[in-house]
């Protein structure tokens, strides 16, 4: 179960660095909660916007960003 504690025991950072490694590296929500010393309710909360709402939509923007970006560079090639 996700506590308050828990919540706020993680700044901005370590959120970006989970949304990232889940989304992007897909490391796992389990790993990811020993990691950060957090249960993987806790990530998988967070990899779903659940918690700390403005994190994850800020990520999924810049995340977007640099997926278009990508596409581009790949069909100019």
């Amino acid at each position: 179960m996700t506590t308050a504690h828990e919540l706020n025991g993680l700044n901005d950072e370590s959120i970006y660095s989970i949304l990232y490694f889940y989304h992007v590296e897909e490391i796992s929500a389990e790993h990811l909660g020993v990691k950060f010393g957090v249960s993987s309710l806790t990530i998988e909360g967070i990899a779903k916007g659940r918690y700390r709402p403005k994190c994850y939509e800020n990520f999924m923007i810049v995340e977007g960003i640099l997926e278009r970006r990508l596409v581009k560079r790949v069909q100019s090639q």
